[in-house]
């Protein structure tokens, strides 16, 4: 009688176009190797209840991402699309903590940070799916790969804010604005009086907060070409550009904090 769990197992398969810079081959994680070898071991029924098993992080039988990756791809290209979708969702509850709590340092507004998970999703179940070689790296470093998705998204969503922050706060000037940051400056504020910002000052990210103490309360310039002076950007290292985005936007959070 033939043994039908046997008749499915897996064969291994190898990194083959996953390359580094210098053109050699990456390799996988040891327990990822290790735990897809004991996949390819298993029977058909065994395997799928192995591999869609929920473990609390950190449980030694929790397998890698990684390793559902494999999976996934694997089952997609023998046709099981039911136990590849599975494994999907399987990846998708995994990550939509820690995605929520990478944008939440970023403050983006609510409406951007929805429009840029469901982005995230869209080109992680690509990705995912897709049998071109270039989703093999997923295979290898997965949360390499979801970070840089990420934030690409966010650096794109904020660069629109960014144009978006500029035109208004010129218009605003034009029209006779006060900025709310130039207030704080002018006030030149002790502890007494920081302290009555501290609240409003929550709502910026650290390198928002950052940028506005030191350009406004300590009155750094936000860029300078005398290597010998101190400035924002060479304190916070990054250009004077990105000064100026992190200025506007953090102008923009706190005049909505003044409005509520």
């Amino acid at each position: 009688m033939i043994d039908v769990q046997k008749t499915d197992r897996w064969v291994y398969r190898p990194l083959t176009r996953t390359r580094k810079d210098d053109g050699s081959l990456y390799h996988r994680e040891r327990h990822a190797e290790e735990e897809i070898h004991r996949l390819c071991g298993l029977g058909q029924r065994t395997r799928k209840e192995v591999l869609l098993a929920r473990h609390q992080a950190g449980a030694p039988d929790r397998l890698r991402e990684e390793t559902l990756v494999y999976a996934l791809r694997e089952c997609t290209t023998r046709g099981d699309d039911e136990t590849a979708w599975q494994l999907a969702e399987l990846l998708t509850e995994r990550v939509s903590g820690h995605i929520a709590r990478q944008l939440a340092k970023w403050r983006l507004p609510e409406a951007d940070a929805d429009d840029v998970t469901r982005d995230l999703f869209a080109l992680l179940f690509d990705a995912l799916f897709s049998r071109e070689p270039s989703g093999e790296f997923w295979e290898v470093r997965f949360w390499v790969c979801l970070d840089r998705r990420l934030w690409n998204l966010v650096e794109k969503r904020q660069a629109s804010l960014d144009v978006q922050l500029s035109e208004s706060t010129e218009s605003e000037t034009l029209e006779g604005g006060e900025s709310s940051l130039m207030r704080l400056a002018e006030r030149h504020p002790g502890p007494e009086a920081l302290a009555e910002y501290g609240e409003a000052l929550t709502v910026l990210a650290e390198h928002e907060r950052l940028a506005v103490y030191l350009k406004y309360i300590e009155g750094l310039p936000e860029e300078s070409d005398d290597p010998e002076r101190q400035s924002v950007a060479k304190i916070l290292g990054v250009t004077g550009r990105t000064v100026r985005n992190y200025l506007r936007r953090a102008e923009q959070k706190l005049r909505e904090w003044n409005e509520k």
